[in-house]
């Protein structure tokens, strides 16, 4: 089981270093404008303002773009950040046994002495590796990059924490993917079906708040239980948080049972 972590977190070596170095790269692009925005901060903000409800959803929610909150949630933790890790964790999720069954490398897999629950859970574990090891240079990189460019009035731990919510919600979705690839659904599907919780989520729980019959549907998209303000002002319920917990480890038994019962050969 070791070997097989290894192996993959090997196989991935070089892609997980390169999102790191993009998604780091893109929130230092994004923050080192702040000083200049909160120069123009009064008169923007006005402009902000005068945009209707519908639009102010699509970017948090909020016209608070310019205070520090305001510009690390709207720039960085409503949707740039989960944006990203969510491709990354889809990526992941559709292609961890996909990859090994398309490469016809699979049957090599199970023929050695590893049964195949321990080949799901050793996919699983490097997965969530790669995941883990981005989202912490995403924060490191956050962390530094707002005591350069004066956003260090937002406590590290509540970026930690709105960080740690981006990975929850990423790596919902990359299960929901992984699920489908286990059952042996082709890798297109699998990222499609993924890509249609993930970002249609964001596009539905975003308008709930002024479409009102858009609400009850939007409850059962992961974006809904994502809410990256509320977090960075320390007003969040953690109990949200159940949801991407309970969806992960459904797809986590679910996935277990679909590879069990496949027939790969």
């Amino acid at each position: 089981m070791r070997s097989i972590i290894k192996w993959t977190l090997w196989q991935r070596r070089w892609s997980t270093m390169w999102w790191a170095i993009g998604i780091a790269f893109f929130i230092l692009l994004t923050l080192v404008f702040y000083p200049s925005f909160k120069d123009a901060g009064m008169q923007l903000q006005k402009s902000f303002e005068s945009l209707p409800k519908a639009a102010l959803g699509l970017f948090g929610g909020s016209a608070d773009f310019f205070s520090p909150v305001g510009y690390l949630n709207s720039q960085i933790f409503f949707l740039m950040l989960p944006l990203l890790l969510t491709m990354l964790a889809v990526a992941l999720g559709s292609s961890l046994i996909a990859r090994e069954e398309q490469d016809l490398t699979i049957e090599l897999l199970l023929s050695r002495p590893v049964s195949r629950s321990k080949l799901l859970f050793a996919k699983i574990i490097a997965g969530t590796g790669v995941l883990v090891v981005v989202s912490l240079i995403s924060l490191i990189t956050v962390v530094i990059a707002a005591h350069l460019f004066d956003l260090s009035s937002v406590p590290a731990s509540a970026v930690a924490l709105t960080t740690f919510n981006c990975f929850l919600l990423a790596y919902t979705t990359g299960a929901i993917a992984f699920l489908l690839s286990a059952t042996g659904r082709a890798r297109g599907a699998a990222i499609g079906v993924a890509t249609v919780v993930g970002f249609g989520g964001y596009i539905i729980s975003s308008l709930a708040g002024t479409v009102h019959w858009l609400h009850g549907p939007s409850r059962a998209f992961p974006f809904n239980y994502f809410q990256s303000e509320a977090i960075l002002r320390q007003t969040y319920h953690w109990t949200s948080a159940l949801y991407f917990l309970g969806v992960i480890v459904g797809c986590g038994i679910l996935s277990y049972i679909a590879f069990r019962r496949r027939d790969i050969a």
